[in-house]
């Protein structure tokens, strides 16, 4: 199995995407080679080595990519396409292209990295079908987030593409639509994140963070368009305002930080009016969980902490950041059934919300649903040997 993901940046997001990925097949795999090429494997190995007992982390089919971001796109797809074909052509890649074009499953998981947000990343796509033609296998794609879709050029190109997979599964309707027609077998099965929402590491409920009846998690990144073009400032902002209107004290909240950095600046800014507050690093929330549970209301500019906190069936409001990406990401949630309100400066509720996240059914649904998937793409091995047995009844007739 070869695994293509963005992780090891680190972004809570996609590390908990890969994580749910790795240990699914520790579950119906655990004596495969399991291979994961991301853009940042020294990190990832860190983070995620644990996962599985034979998994290795490489960036082959990242650095085709960036090695051909400055090229016109369908330029660079093809360019990408031929050096997993002639090795040679990029001849620091060779052991690894090589590694890469004898994979059976060639598997993108999701993510919304696929996108006008990230152009060069269509690269991803072209050296995963090479990869399976070469190889004879499979490229699959699950939960990807394609909007927003770019130029009509742009998403002929990548239509194109889309026909070469065996499977193109999408976490949303707009996705959905740009995929549609394309040849292969297509699904919509929500995020990626639905596989490991029943993982045991996935929320923390012992410590004091849990407790707290409000949570915060407020990037600086990709918030341009929020507040009319205000960005950062405009949220912090709108966020003073929520903690004058709804009456928030320090003591009652709990602040993390999801990607590194650069979900401390907004918090920096108002932590002068949060004494007590406790901020829990990306260190902390990897090793230990969301602090997400029922009762609670958050406000997240984050996806995957919507996603999470919802789940666990907190409410909440999505203040959108970057207006033709977040909308879209958010908005997939609520219509899978998070009671969560999408909300620009101009919105801002005067009470908290209390409307709650997922019903405990439907996140059931959509675990299974992923679940389903990830057994079409790897079949348990009972499913295997009742396979193999039809196989061979067949052949003695």
């Amino acid at each position: 199995m070869y695994l293509v993901a963005p992780g090891g940046h680190p972004n809570y997001g996609d590390e908990f995407i890969l994580r749910a990925w790795l240990n699914h097949l520790a579950r119906v795999r655990p004596d495969a080679q399991v291979i994961v090429d991301c853009h940042t494997p020294g990190q990832a190995a860190v983070l995620l080595g644990g996962c599985h007992r034979h998994v290795t982390f490489v960036d082959t089919i990242w650095r085709i990519c960036f090695g051909t971001a400055h090229l016109e796109p369908s330029e660079a797809v093809a360019t990408a396409a031929r050096v997993v074909g002639d090795p040679g052509q990029m001849p620091k890649l060779v052991s690894g292209i090589e590694m890469l074009a004898a994979a059976h499953t060639i598997h993108l998981i999701g993510g919304g990295y696929i996108n006008i947000v990230w152009p060069h990343h269509l690269a991803l796509l072209a050296a995963a079908t090479a990869a399976a033609q070469r190889s004879g296998g499979r490229a699959v794609a699950t939960g990807q987030g394609l909007m927003p879709v770019g130029v009509p050029e742009r998403e002929a190109l990548l239509r194109e593409l889309f026909g070469h997979f065996a499977i193109f599964d999408v976490r949303d309707t707009p996705s959905a639509h740009a995929v549609a027609g394309t040849g292969g077998d297509e699904s919509c099965t929500g995020d990626d994140a639905w596989l490991g929402i029943r993982d045991p590491e996935v929320y923390d409920t012992e410590s004091g963070a849990a407790q707290r009846p409000f949570g915060f998690c407020l990037q600086s990144d990709l918030m341009d368009d929020f507040a009319g073009g205000r960005g950062t400032d405009g949220l912090t902002e709108a966020v003073s305002a929520l903690i004058d209107q709804w009456g928030i004290r320090g003591e009652d909240v709990v602040v993390v930080e999801a990607i590194p950095g650069a979900d401390r600046l907004v918090y920096d800014r108002i932590a002068h009016r949060l004494p007590g507050a406790i901020f829990v690093p990306f260190t902390e929330l990897w090793r230990r969980g969301l602090p997400a549970r029922s009762g609670q209301t958050w406000v997240s500019t984050r996806f995957h902490v919507h996603l999470l906190a919802a789940a666990a069936g907190a409410s909440g409001l999505a203040p959108p950041g970057r207006i033709d990406y977040y909308p879209v990401k958010h908005q997939s949630l609520i219509d899978a059934g998070s009671h969560w309100h999408i909300v620009d400066s101009a919105d801002l509720p005067s009470a908290p919300i209390r409307s709650g996240g997922f019903d405990p059914d439907t996140v059931d649904v959509l675990h299974q649903g992923k679940v389903a998937l990830a057994d079409r793409i790897y079949p348990p091995p009972s499913w295997r040997r009742r396979g193999l047995t039809a196989l061979r009844s067949v052949t003695a007739r």
